[in-house]
């Protein structure tokens, strides 16, 4: 079950980042399904670890008896990797989005000529663009290099919307509830979308240089918080005669 856990983790955390695409989560998760197909035999480091202790009848120095019925491993395993295969994004939208990604290019010339072209054309009607104009740019970008154009572009930018689980959206949720809280309750909309947008997509606070921003700020016509003191202005009194000697 460690072995599992261990596996599940790695997978969970490779999901979970924001650069990951539906073509790198059906990779990740085919990865993980091959990797416990291959341990419902072998078994893992922490089942080689504790079969030798079973063998020698004790394990980290304590003394093993069985006390329960034992798991199948082999129906454990298999259980676990059809609640995998489940997950599988859809094949056909990976199929389509695949040759957009040059880690699936074949290597050799021949191979690549028609290479995705189906998958493109299939892609650009799905997303109403011109299918012809996006396999021709196609082509550029593959056979000679050439920069993607706007047709290609367009299938690129799409691409990477389809987001493979919901971790995104959650941080999205958390952001909310830590900006919009009960003391900050009277933000207007346009303000807290502006303080989400920037909390979201905006640098470490580390890494933030403020001075362009507050330059800009200041040319704008607005003012610096140093150029006024908080508070009622105390009111200024007639000298009297009588200070001089005090000075």
């Amino acid at each position: 079950m460690k072995d599992v856990l261990r596996e599940l983790k790695s997978l969970s955390l490779k999901l979970q980042r924001r650069e990951t695409s539906l073509v790198d989560a059906s990779c990740y998760i085919q990865q993980t399904i091959d990797v416990l197909t291959a341990m419902k035999t072998s078994g893992g480091k922490s089942t080689q670890k504790v079969e030798e202790g079973i063998a020698t009848g004790m394990f980290k120095d304590v003394e093993l008896s069985e006390s329960r019925p034992k798991i199948n491993r082999l129906q454990f395993y298999q259980s676990i990797i059809d609640s995998l295969k489940k997950r599988l994004p859809e094949p056909d939208l990976v199929r389509m989005l695949k040759p957009l990604d040059k880690r699936f290019w074949p290597e050799q010339r021949s191979a690549l000529i028609l290479y995705g072209e189906n998958e493109v054309r299939a892609l650009a009607k799905v997303l109403g663009e011109p299918a012809r104009e996006a396999i021709e740019e196609f082509r550029d970008y593959k056979l000679e290099n050439k920069s993607p154009g706007k047709a290609l572009q367009k299938l690129q930018t799409a691409s990477k919307t389809f987001l493979p689980t919901s971790a995104e959206c959650e941080r999205r949720f958390s952001a909310v509830n830590s900006t919009d809280t009960d003391k900050r309750n009277k933000l207007r909309e346009k303000s807290l979308f502006s303080l989400l947008f920037v909390d979201i997509n905006g640098p470490p606070l580390e890494q933030f240089d403020p001075q362009p921003f507050v330059r800009s700020w200041i040319k704008a016509g607005h003012k610096p918080s140093t150029s006024w003191v908080p508070g009622p202005k105390a009111k200024k009194k007639p000298p009297r005669s009588l200070w001089s000697l005090l000075q």
